[in-house]
């Protein structure tokens, strides 16, 4: 091991606040370099991900940053392997693969949320407003039928694939070409702050 190549860990950080924003930080190691494993490149090929470098640093210089610089590329760290008590393998992306994997977005959806005004009897009623008009991957998939009340209710269910946005919560609701579906789970793969999957469902009386 020569430890000769330098790499920067990036940590992304997001602000949530009135003006959603992004900065980074940044600490500089030495790594080794090395070859990503066939098993590797292929397992995370079915997960539409592209590895195509790895490297090794000691485990204790690795604070769960989320991206990588080499060599003025940056990297995203998709998974990280300890190699006992001292090293650690980073399995990294080049960042240009995943923002071509933005392309994919090409459909449109809109998020929505309740907000509570007053009526003229004094009373708060729910009023929908839309927050966000997004490019997006919808995947419609089958549904289910239940028994609510006497009334047979069919839910049709979408899983929906969004850049990362900070502040997008399950009391949202989204509509597709007008529909409106409940968010019921939101996903942040690998915590890489680069993609939301919404799994959606919409319930027809």
């Amino acid at each position: 091991m020569t430890w000769d190549e330098l790499v920067e860990l990036i940590t992304v950080l997001q602000s949530n606040g009135a003006t959603a924003s992004v900065s980074e930080t940044t600490r500089s190691v030495y790594a080794n370099q090395k070859s990503v494993s066939r098993t590797e490149f292929y397992q995370a090929i079915a997960n539409n991900l592209k590895p195509t470098v790895v490297f090794e640093i000691h485990s204790f210089e690795y604070e769960n940053e989320q991206k990588l610089r080499h060599n003025g590329k940056d990297y995203l760290i998709l998974r990280t392997y300890s190699k006992g008590d001292e090293l650690i393998e980073l399995v990294c992306q080049a960042y240009d693969d995943v923002q071509t994997n933005l392309a994919r977005l090409r459909d449109k959806i809109e998020i929505w949320k309740n907000t509570f005004v007053e009526n003229s009897m004094y009373e708060l009623i729910p009023k929908p407003e839309l927050l966000y008009s997004l490019p997006a991957q919808v995947e419609f998939k089958g549904g289910a039928e239940r028994n609510v009340s006497n009334t047979i209710e069919t839910s049709n269910n979408a899983t929906v694939t969004i850049q990362y946005r900070p502040g997008i919560t399950a009391d949202m609701f989204v509509k597709i070409e007008g529909q409106r579906y409940d968010i019921r789970f939101i996903e942040d793969p690998f915590n890489r702050h680069e993609t939301l999957v919404l799994q959606l469902e919409r319930v027809i009386p």
